[in-house]
This record gives structure tokens, sequence and C-alpha cells, in this order.
């Protein structure tokens, strides 16, 4: 039997531990996210020493990230300390850092201040990066939404664009308040319809001055239709809603090229709007390009069914910078939180067992369904099976599944009261700007 045929658990160096001069096997976690932080919590009553390393201090909730940049939520409702999510944990540490390079073949990772660290296992977490498609003007004018930051900046821009028109209305006329959202996927559908709501809801009392008729938003899908994953029935539903928050979808159209001030489509298409949220799709975080492996569609990293790089079975690439195949669909399953922390926790589980030399087994996701949010009261959901639910029972299901995502409870206290602050009164008490 060849190399590459051996079973790979036989290939993995580091089964058992400490070693005999009582040193614990290193495992070395690249990324805070629901990856990172999940395979690193798993291994809190393992004999390993873990190491967390991010280049930020905080846990980014992404899937609410849309929130902030419309004013729901505050910042420390999605951002939380890293540092905090391991004070019970004695064999953790966390550092603040920027991978700089990985030697697999060394087993060792060099940042740009830490000195360099060797690893007997690696948790590669270090998520995605925004794919702009080679869009012209997309990276220099276009507003992603992955990343906190990301949220930060979307909201100071509408908010100053606003301040701008109130005191120059010649600026509505240029379409200064426009806003195109391109992709027809949970993260455009969400941020259209939470920015209409931020439109409708708040900015005609605080702007009444303002033109707020002569403001558009619109949403832009390259595809025939909106929500692809989802049933007809779903679609219709969201189409209606979208449309009944004032919504403009254009579907079977693809954005050409992106000036601060106007979006050229390839059917010829010029809109106005000074605002254009990019939320259609992600590629894998620009260091997989340097590991010298064979790359998935989207930059993503091929795992086995344990989550580990076969050629290097040490090594487990988790989140969304793996392509994991979904053992029941045989297909690759999506770029989503529940799927980055059921991976994450099972990757630290199966370094646990390794370690303490128990069985480990393949990795199953358990999907709960595929759900979002359109506006207050207004959500979809599909569950595995095919069944579906709309409306205000959907929007409770979702809420549900979220803030248990939230890592812990006080995030979880914070998000309710802004949620139901919102649903009350409609008030969006975030929506400030901080100038430091």
């Amino acid at each position: 039997m060849t190399r590459s045929q051996a079973d790979p658990r036989s290939l993995d160096p580091v089964a058992t531990g400490p070693d005999g001069n009582g040193r614990r096997a290193r495992v070395l976690v690249l990324g805070g996210g629901f990856a990172g932080i999940g395979a690193a919590q798993k291994l809190k009553k393992s004999n390993v020493e873990v190491v967390v390393v991010d280049k930020h201090d905080y846990h980014t909730f992404q899937p609410l990230l849309y929130q902030v940049a419309t004013g729901l939520l505050e910042q420390p409702a999605v951002g939380h300390p890293i540092r905090d999510l391991f004070h019970g944990q004695d064999n953790a540490r966390v550092h603040q850092d920027r991978v700089a390079s990985i030697d697999l073949d060394a087993r060792e990772v060099r940042f740009d201040e830490l000195e360099p660290l060797s690893y007997d296992y690696l948790v590669f977490a270090l998520g995605a990066e925004v794919n702009f498609f080679g869009v012209e003007g997309a990276a220099d004018h276009a507003f992603p939404l992955y990343t906190l930051s990301d949220a930060v900046r979307l909201k100071n821009h509408v908010l100053r664009t606003w301040e701008a028109a109130e005191k120059r209305p010649e600026l509505v006329e240029d379409g200064a308040l426009n806003v195109v959202v391109v992709g027809g996927g949970p993260t455009g559908i969400e941020t259209a319809g939470a920015m209409a709501e931020l439109y409708n809801g708040v900015f005609k009392k605080d702007y009444p001055d303002v033109a707020h008729d002569q403001a558009r938003i619109i949403l832009v899908e390259a595809g025939p239709e909106l929500f692809p994953m989802f049933k007809q029935e779903i679609r219709d539903y969201t189409e209606k809603a979208l449309a009944k928050r004032g919504v403009e979808a254009m579907t079977g159209e693809v954005v050409e090229s992106i000036t601060p001030h106007r979006v050229t489509l390839k059917s010829g298409k010029v809109l106005e709007a000074h605002t254009l949220v990019w939320g259609a799709g992600l590629q894998g975080n620009e260091l997989v390009r340097s590991l010298g492996l064979e790359l998935e569609k989207g930059n993503r990293i091929g795992v086995d069914a344990e989550l580990r790089i076969p050629a290097h079975p040490e090594v487990y690439a988790v989140g969304d910078v793996a392509a994991i195949t979904d053992q029941k669909t045989d297909h690759v399953l999506p770029q989503l939180g529940s799927v980055a922390l059921q991976a994450g926790e099972h990757a630290g589980a199966t370094i646990a067992n390794r370690v303490a030399g128990k069985e480990t087994k393949p990795f199953k996701y358990h999907d709960k369904g595929t759900m979002a949010t359109i506006g207050r009261g207004s959500a979809v959901v599909q569950m595995l099976g095919g069944r579906t639910m709309k409306g205000k029972t959907a929007s409770l299901a979702w809420g549900t599944v979220h803030l248990a995502l939230l890592p812990t409870n006080e995030d979880r206290a914070k998000a309710v009261v802004d949620w139901a602050g919102a649903g009350l009164t409609h008030q969006r008490s975030a929506r400030i700007t901080v100038e430091t």
C-alpha cells in the first residue's frame, strides 16, 4: 500500500500526548470566528496547549452585520472580546496578530509581530474574503458586508449621505440617497429589507425636509430569480415582502462597473446611486493561495471526511475557507455560520480524541434549515425535508436560532433588547457616527 492509499489516520504524526518529556501537544488555531472558537472550546478538557490567534481582538457574529449597518444593533452586540470567551479555559492562550505565512511541511506559522509558532495540530479557520469577480471599480467603491468594520463603514457612509442631502438638496437628484444591493441571496435580501425599513421608518422623521420619495433601494441579482435555494412559494413571498417595503428587484442583471456615483449593468442600464452594497460572493482567505495546495472553487481548501487536508492530516481546515462535502447530499456545504461552528467543534473534538487515543468519526452536518429575515415581522425558513415557514412565525424561528449562535448570554440580552425596541417603536438607536 502506498502512502497516498493509506488510511489518513495512520499518517497522523501526533496521536497521543503529552510526550515523554511532559510536553503537551500544541494545537494552533488560526481565526477567532465561529469555526476557530468552536474548535478551541472543544479542547477545554483535552491535555493539550491551545493557542488562538486572530488579527482582531474580538469575535464577530457575521449573520447580524447588516443590522449594525442599518443602526438596529450596537457594535458590541455582534463583536465580543475573544479573550473573554476563554476565561474559564486554563489550557488556552489568545494572541492578536496577523498571519504572515504558513509552512505546512515545517509545521510553522509566522506572524507580523509574534515569534514563529510551531504546532502539532493546526486548525485553519481564517475565513474568507469578498469576491468581486473582477468587476471594475468594485474593490474601490463597493461596500462589502463581511466584517464588523465593513458594517460600521457602511452605516457611517449612509448617515453622512443623508446629512449631506439635507444640506444640499440637489444631491438627491443625482441619486445620492439611492442604494444598490448586489446579490439575491440572504445577505443581499436581508440588507435591502433592513435598509428599506431604516429609510421608511426612521429617516422620514430624522430628515423631514429631504425628498424621501426620490430615494430608491435596488436589489440586483445576476440569476433569473431571488433566493434560488428556496422553494417557489418562499421566492414569491420574498418578492412581495420586498416590494411592500419599496425595494426594486432586478433579476438577470450583472454589474459591469462601479464608480462612486454610478452603477453600470452589462445590459447597458446605468443606475444613479452613491451607495453600492456588495453581497454577491466570497472566496477563501488570500493566504490559501500560498499554501501550495490544489484549491476548490472559490479558493476553498478541500478536506477529507474528518475535515483534514489530505496531504497534511495534522491540519484541519474549517469554516468559510474550507470546501466541506456533506456526507448525505455529496454537495459542498454553504458558507454559513452554522456550518462553520459545527465544523470547528468537530475538528476540536476530533483532535481531543486523537490525543486521548480514542476513535474518531467523520463530520456530519446537522442542517437546521435555511432562513433569512426580510424585515420587521417578515422572514422565511425552509427546513430539511422541505417544510417552510413565512412571516412572524419564521421571524420567531430565525430569532431563536440566531440567539443560540451568539457566544454569551450577555450578547443575547443585548440583541433581545435592541430587537424588542425596534419591534415596538421602529427606533434604531445605533444610527450615530462616532469620529475618532
